[in-house]
């Protein structure tokens, strides 16, 4: 029988096979490590999730799940560090910001997780290792979601010239951390919504995962330059200039 989600879960990680791939290609794995670990470490859990999908009830999908989730919540964490550590060379200040920061949205995370923790998780559901991982994943993904927003408007707040691949991963990265969240939501809604909510998600992770591997490219490694001043912004200038001139021409000795 045609199963849709499954068909957009393998070109997703046919997408993000390419990705990989892309990366070694180019040599970017040496620049975005931790993020290469991640897209390579997610690329073979899902394949073994995928073998595994036909008995997705079996302990061995279980286990596999238990084992797997843990790592992949560190590298993604690991690649968010990693990233926001690349912005943060942009920035000579913002190094001693970062870290209060991500800190703070992780905790805010925490305690959204902890509220709403009863409301996501099934009565059949009773493991305690099974609820942690699932707590450390749900707490993972919101305060993901809520950093990349927050370092989003800081970044169009305070504009610097800055890497393009930087750029471009850092705006790829918030989609994709907002598009996990969503699907931990998604999970909540009534059965007849949720499935077509995730077609929709899964498509758009997929589409991060082409994204990144079209746009990040060795020469993007080079600082963008600021975009040339229009005339009205020369003008501006000029005014400004002149009007200062003439307070100070206006002193008296």
């Amino acid at each position: 029988m045609f199963n849709p989600v499954n068909l957009v879960w393998w070109l997703s990680i046919i997408a993000e096979s390419a990705l990989l791939a892309t990366l070694f290609r180019r040599g970017l794995f040496r620049v975005y490590r931790f993020f290469t670990a991640y897209i390579a470490a997610d690329v073979c859990v899902s394949l073994a999730m995928m073998w595994l999908t036909p008995d997705w009830q079996s302990k061995a999908y279980a286990r596999l799940w238990m084992i797997s989730e843990p790592l992949l919540i560190v590298l993604q964490v690991a690649f968010a560090i990693e990233l926001y550590a690349l912005i943060s060379n942009h920035y000579r200040n913002f190094e001693r910001v970062r870290p209060r920061l991500f800190w703070s949205c992780m905790l805010a995370a925490l305690g959204i997780s902890l509220l709403v923790l009863m409301v996501d998780m099934p009565a059949h559901w009773t493991s305690r290792v099974f609820q942690g991982i699932i707590l450390a994943k749900r707490v993972a993904t919101f305060a993901l979601a809520a950093f990349v927003v927050v370092v989003t408007i800081f970044l169009r707040i305070f504009r610097v010239p800055m890497r393009l691949n930087v750029t471009r991963h850092r705006r790829i990265a918030a989609v994709y951390f907002l598009v996990n969240a969503s699907l931990v939501f998604a999970a909540n809604l009534a059965p007849g919504v949720t499935k077509p909510v995730n077609l929709a998600l899964m498509s758009l992770t997929a589409g991060c995962f082409v994204a990144w591997a079209m746009l990040l490219k060795p020469e993007g490694e080079a600082v963008e330059s600021p975009a040339a001043p229009t005339r009205a912004e020369i003008e501006a200038h000029l005014h400004r200039g002149e009007e200062l001139g003439r307070r100070i021409g206006s002193l008296r000795p």
